[in-house]
């Protein structure tokens, strides 16, 4: 405050000696004053008296008052500065600081554009009394002075260019933006707080969106959440069930296994008692024929003959020995059930195979994407990290891939099948025409595989490389041309037939490998485009034995399916192409 500046200079109220505040002042004859007890222990020290300012040497030690009045003004005096320091203001933690005050620094109040420095309210007070510095713009503190001056005229920023969007001095108007148009700050501030507002309106706008979003997001997972844990108790429970039933089903198998035993057990100890009695009489006949044979006597020996006889059934005991009992042991059970079980682990490992994928592929991120359909379309990339389309195909390849090898002793002449039956290739200057429509009653020549299945799923791949015409897929033998299930290439046109029906196709690419997958259990097969990773085309309902659908479920609950299942071969044919055209069985490889 302006008082704070009119209170007297400190060094008026000063001790020359100890240069603190008068403390009990007294007077010397020359005038100056000094606290009664420094001027006095000064003297005491020195042995002569006289004044520390002046050096006036008196005639005598004089003696020392107190000065009252002075004192009394001393007092006034401090009163006065405790009052002053009450009212400053020290200048706090990212506060402007006042640049004319030396020593603790106070907050400053005011900032001159044209002086480019700070003040305090006490400081302040000259640019508010003297008419020359009222002139001077005053603005509220800023910090960093140095960034409103133009580095290059030493001058104030006080325009704002529009078209570089710089702040610039009244001297860059005569410079680089002579025919630029400028603006002064205060009104570029208002237009760009304008602009400011309204952005801050849109990303309340879009904050609301978000929090929405944010809320359904929270709200779904929620629902998810209490659905997943409700799937994974069902879960537990199923697998708890299969768990006791097959722990039942093991009890029953050693519970049968022990009552086979006991019933082996029972039946040897009786054929045991039974050979014992034997064995009991057979050792008795012979002590008495010992000791009949011990006998000189003539007569006696020839009188006991008759009754020491043999018996009429005596070839028995000479007769093979009888059936043995089973020598099933433990481990021809644990072989058995080794082999069960490993069948079984693996059926499992299959259809959980079958469970892992369908999971991945299901749509438990769809209420997300409904919760976000607002938003902006860049947001929808955390939608897009679902499994991928060739995941099914790796699955495929490593779950149900087979060792397919040509039947090198049933193929039609003029193939040549190499011996380990992977290559098909034309006997030299040999070529097949092309074969009708497949719904027609002629077909090209055919190579079967080796062996067929008539139960669960199989995978092969065949390399078709540069070839035009072909056929690959798989037959049933037993029905004649009902039963084919063919990927075929007509001169670089695509077809994919059954008995009964010609799907014509349009790819995109030409494969240079096709997979082959057959689930005879859900009657489907399916080629794919290995490299490109994907489905060229799936037949689904086939007949693989020739009967309908209707037909094939009848027979699944009224008898037993197992001596009723085709086999099917895969097949394959090259025709039409070049002497050289070579059809080749690649190995499976998932990859990566």
């Amino acid at each position: 405050m302006a008082a704070g500046r009119s209170l007297p200079c400190d060094d008026e109220f000063l001790c020359a000696i100890c240069l603190d505040v008068l403390c009990q002042p007294a007077s010397t004859p020359c005038g100056h004053n000094y606290c009664k007890a420094c001027i006095t222990g000064y003297w005491d020290s020195r042995g002569l008296a006289h004044c520390p300012i002046c050096k006036e040497v008196f005639a005598g030690r004089p003696q020392l008052q107190v000065n009252t009045k002075f004192r009394d003004m001393l007092e006034h005096f401090k009163s006065m500065r405790a009052a002053a320091a009450a009212d400053e203001i020290p200048v706090g933690p990212g506060e402007v600081p006042c640049d004319i005050c030396v020593g603790p620094k106070l907050k400053a109040q005011k900032t001159c554009l044209a002086c480019l420095a700070s003040y305090c309210e006490g400081h302040l007070e000259p640019h508010l009394r003297v008419a020359g510095l009222r002139k001077h713009k005053l603005s509220e503190p800023v910090s960093n002075l140095e960034d409103r001056v133009c580095g290059r005229h030493d001058k104030m920023l006080e325009l704002f260019c529009e078209p570089d969007q710089v702040c610039i001095c009244f001297m860059c108007l005569k410079d680089d933006h002579v025919a630029h148009q400028a603006v002064p700050l205060e009104q570029a501030h208002r237009e760009k707080t304008a602009e400011l507002r309204a952005a801050t309106s849109g990303l309340k706008m879009m904050e609301k969106v978000k929090s929405s979003s944010v809320k359904d997001i929270k709200g779904s997972m929620q629902r998810s959440k209490v659905e997943s844990d409700s799937d994974v108790s069902s879960i537990n429970a199923f697998f708890s069930a299969l768990a006791a039933s097959l722990k039942c089903r093991q009890a029953e198998l050693i519970q049968a296994i022990q009552e086979k035993q006991e019933a082996a057990e029972a039946e040897a100890a009786g054929r045991v008692a039974v050979l014992e009695q034997e064995v009991a009489g057979l050792r008795r006949r012979r002590s008495k024929m010992e000791q009949l044979l011990q006998t000189k006597d003539h007569l006696r020996l020839l009188r006991r003959w008759p009754s020491l006889q043999m018996p009429a059934h005596s070839e028995d005991l000479f007769a093979p020995e009888p059936e043995r009992l089973s020598d099933n042991g433990p481990q021809f059970y644990a072989g058995i059930v080794r082999d069960a079980v490993a069948r079984m682990e693996k059926a499992v490992n299959n259809e959980m195979e079958l469970l892992f994928h369908e999971v991945r592929l299901s749509g438990s991120c769809e209420a997300l994407k409904h919760a976000t359909a607002a938003e902006d379309p860049i947001e929808d990339l955390i939608f897009r990290s679902m499994p991928k389309p060739e995941e099914h195909l790796r699955m495929i390849q490593r779950q149900h891939a087979v060792d397919v090898r040509m039947s090198k002793c049933d193929f039609s002449p003029g193939f040549v099948v190499s011996e380990d039956g992977t290559r098909l290739s034309f006997l030299e200057d040999v070529r097949f025409c092309l074969p009708e429509v497949p719904n027609g009653e002629s077909q090209p020549p055919v190579v079967l595989a080796t062996e067929g299945y008539s139960s669960g799923r199989f995978y092969y791949e065949v390399q078709v490389r540069g070839l035009d015409n072909f056929w690959v897929g798989v037959v049933n033998p037993a029905v004649s041309k009902k039963g084919r299930w063919i990927l075929a290439s007509y001169m670089n046109s695509w077809g994919c037939f059954d008995a009964s029906h010609l799907k014509k196709l349009s790819l995109k690419r030409k494969p240079e490998k096709v997979g082959v997958f057959v689930d005879c259990d859900t009657r489907e097969v399916c080629f794919y485009d290995v490299d490109a990773k994907t489905l060229i085309y799936s037949i689904a309902g086939c007949r693989f034995n020739g009967e309908s659908l209707v037909d094939f479920f009848t027979r699944l609950m009224t008898s037993d399916d197992s001596n009723h299942r085709p086999k099917l071969y895969p097949v394959f044919s090259i025709f039409g192409s070049h002497s050289s055209s070579e059809l080749v069985i690649t190995p499976v490889s998932p990859g990566p």
